[in-house]
């Protein structure tokens, strides 16, 4: 059989085409870009200019990528200093963010992925970039998949709010690599400015207070005054054979409590500093004494544990809301709620009721008032609860550091609350709130939530729900 070549096609006129074949193969072997890859190249250049906001650097791998895009270093932003010390970031770049609900979408990462990530000994970071709003958020893989569900289900739950990548989010990445650190290696510091807020309320009272002689004890002091006034004032103290108080003697309150004749007026702090720490510890006890009364319309003093918690509402079956502005802005909290039932069924079992035990301390020559605040638990509101230790302990063990934060604020408002219309101001002990302190090293929060094992993440936030907190 002859030899045979097939014919090249014909064009329209009848005469074959020899460039068709070649355009095929040239066709073939040309260089291409696709849409994927200029949209994944755009979502890089992205990434790492937001990284270069943050004062960091971000390190491309370039063509060699098999599943993480670069790395993020760690940078003092102030001095420059770099340790290499670094963080794994794998893009991906959507134009449609899944799930999206203006506060939260998410993402689907590929099982196999997913395992090459976990086996990093490098902290791994998603990063998911939408093109369109410029909305770069960010994850951590190895924390965020601590949670066996999570794991399963392969799926990313990015909250706005949280998880997208600014300056202010520099400390995050810091914690990731302080829970990878080795003993020994200091990641650098990262200089942001950070609030730090104080329980320190600053004490006033007047420069000068009363003292007259008196004949009796304080027992007999007391009954004088009773038989004045059915509600005697507390705010005064007998030292030896003197009465000393800041309220003014002459009163015909004070009668037949003192010898109205060595009535003396003098200097506060003369007086406190007179015998050194025992003259001390006798002021520390009339200011106690004025902060009693000052509160004493909503607050119980317990002597046993030495705090003070918030009465009960009896039209509100013990139930009390606490509302009130400050510079923050308004602010309400429930200072008395229940909890349980009992064992009929027909009312709570107890009651948890606000409290603060109160410290005075003198510092740099000012007296100030330490608020430590706690919980106090009754059976009805009046008597104390047989479970106040175990209910206490619980709530120390779920109680967040946003818990205290939010308590002490609703203490330092009330404590620090002036007199209008309705309410007269207490004239002889007033408080003010100090300036939150500014620190230039940030402790991120997540470096100690983020390494907390996930059941107990989970019987934490269910407690705090339980509990209100």
């Amino acid at each position: 059989m002859p030899w045979r070549c097939a014919s090249p096609p014909a064009n329209k006129s009848g005469t074959f085409d020899l460039n068709v074949s070649r355009d095929r193969e040239v066709g073939q072997s040309l260089k291409k870009l696709t849409r994927n890859q200029l949209q994944g190249d755009g979502g890089v250049h992205r990434f790492a200019v937001r990284v270069g906001d943050s004062g960091l650097a971000f390190h491309p791998t370039g063509a060699l990528d098999a599943g993480i895009d670069g790395f993020i270093e760690l940078r003092d932003p102030e001095t420059g200093e770099v340790k290499a010390q670094y963080i794994a970031a794998q893009l991906k770049t959507v134009q449609k963010l899944a799930e999206d609900n203006g506060e939260t979408f998410s993402f689907r990462v590929d099982e196999r992925d997913l395992e090459y990530w976990l086996n990093a000994n490098t902290p791994v970071i998603l990063v998911v970039v939408n093109p369109e709003t410029e909305l770069v958020c960010w994850k951590s893989i190895q924390s965020y998949f601590q949670d066996l569900d999570r794991k399963r289900s392969r799926k990313v739950v990015f909250v706005r709010h949280e998880d997208e990548l600014t300056p202010q989010t520099v400390g995050k990445l810091v914690a990731l690599v302080a829970g990878f650190a080795r003993p020994g290696v200091v990641t650098p510091a990262m200089r942001v400015d950070e609030e730090l807020e104080t329980n320190l309320l600053r004490a006033s009272f007047p420069h000068r207070l009363n003292i007259a002689t008196i004949e009796g004890n304080a027992s007999e002091v007391r009954e004088a005054l009773k038989r004045r006034i059915e509600r005697p004032p507390i705010d005064w103290i007998v030292d030896g054979d003197r009465l000393v108080t800041f309220r003014d003697l002459d009163d015909p309150l004070f009668e037949d409590a003192c010898d109205q004749g060595s009535i003396d007026l003098i200097e506060t702090l003369d007086w406190a500093e007179a015998d050194g720490e025992a003259s001390k510890r006798l002021f520390v006890r009339l200011l106690g004494l004025c902060l009693g009364e000052r509160v004493c319309e909503r607050l119980v003093f317990d002597r046993a544990r030495k705090y003070y918690f918030f009465k009960g509402n009896p039209q509100r079956r013990g139930r009390r809301d606490f509302t009130f502005t400050d510079a923050r802005g308004e602010g309400k909290r429930t200072v008395v709620s229940q909890h349980g039932l009992n064992k009929g069924k027909t009312a709570a079992s107890y009651l948890r009721h606000a409290a603060f035990v109160p410290r005075f301390l003198e510092l740099d020559g000012e007296w100030h008032l330490a608020v430590e605040p706690t919980y106090h638990f009754t059976r009805d509101g009046f008597e104390e609860s047989a479970y106040a230790s175990d209910y206490l302990k619980k709530i120390k063990e779920i109680e967040r550091n946003s818990n205290v934060r939010g308590h002490l604020r609703m203490w330092r408002a009330l404590l620090t609350e002036r007199g209008d219309m309705l309410r007269s101001e207490y004239p002889f002990l007033s408080f003010e709130a100090l300036e939150p302190l500014t620190h230039q090293y940030g402790v991120p929060d997540d470096l100690w939530s983020d390494r907390e094992d996930p059941e107990m993440s989970k019987a934490r936030k269910a407690g705090q729900r339980e509990l209100d907190l």
